[in-house]
């Protein structure tokens, strides 16, 4: 039997969705289509507001407001189950669809808030899909400068705050020290891949990935190692032996 889910006594609340075995279930334009329908309606039904919003290939990153909060339970319980059913259909699945029910983290100040609007739309950056946030069409971010005076008002911002969010937000690298933050990093390490033509035995090939991933994600050389299967030691000598050090060729 499932424990309950406790809450904090604040109104936001930052979820996090991904595929059971970090499968891309949203990598379709048509899934990501369809995973939205049922959110927005979903959250119509139980009177939950979407603040903000992110759908990635495999996880999806939403921002709620609700002053009674066991309607977030069941408002993501709704849309889960409707959009596993027609996963499942669609692609004959009979195992899970999605990892576990969601996370959730509560936001407490004004700030708080801010960061994670700002870190949820700059997913797609992180990734490396595009290198600006309102060129990403599954996220909320070119809908949030036309926000309504209702959402503005309960979430305490100003034009000023509006316009914060809104800007280059890529200094906001990592929000969360979680398996989500994570993920995100898997996902860029697989884009640049594609865009560099990645081959894990030449050390020039290693060493162009170690300085893409340490533009875009903004993470150190341990990090780098995990993300390459290898050992911090054998990562730094493989970039010595090509000139890299310090970041620099």
């Amino acid at each position: 039997m499932r424990k309950p889910r406790y809450y904090y006594e604040t109104y936001f609340y930052h979820i996090m969705v991904q595929g059971d075995e970090k499968k891309h279930i949203f990598k379709s334009y048509r899934n990501k289509e369809k995973y939205l329908y049922y959110l927005m309606h979903n959250s119509f039904r139980n009177d939950v507001e979407i603040i903000a919003y992110c759908l990635m290939d495999n996880h999806v990153h939403i921002l709620l407001y609700c002053p009674k909060i066991d309607r977030i339970s069941k408002m993501m319980s709704q849309c889960n189950t409707s959009f596993g059913i027609y996963y499942s259909r669609r692609r004959q699945n009979v195992g899970h669809v999605f990892r576990d029910r969601f996370k959730s983290e509560s936001i407490y100040t004004k700030e708080h808030l801010i960061n994670c609007i700002k870190y949820i739309h700059n997913n797609p950056v992180k990734a490396h899909i595009c290198n600006k946030p309102v060129k990403y069409y599954f996220s909320s971010y070119r809908t949030f400068s036309s926000m309504n005076c209702y959402l503005k008002e309960i979430m305490d911002l100003s034009d000023e705050d509006i316009k914060s969010i809104l800007e280059d937000s890529s200094t906001i690298t990592s929000f969360l020290e979680d398996e989500y933050s994570k993920e995100d990093k898997d996902l860029a390490l697989e884009e640049l891949k594609k865009e560099i033509i990645y081959n894990e035995n030449d050390d020039k090939s290693i060493g162009q990935m170690y300085l893409k991933l340490k533009e875009h994600c903004k993470i150190n050389d341990t990090e780098i190692a995990r993300l390459l299967e290898m050992k911090r030691t054998t990562l730094i000598t493989k970039l010595k032996r090509i000139g890299l050090k310090g970041g620099v060729m």
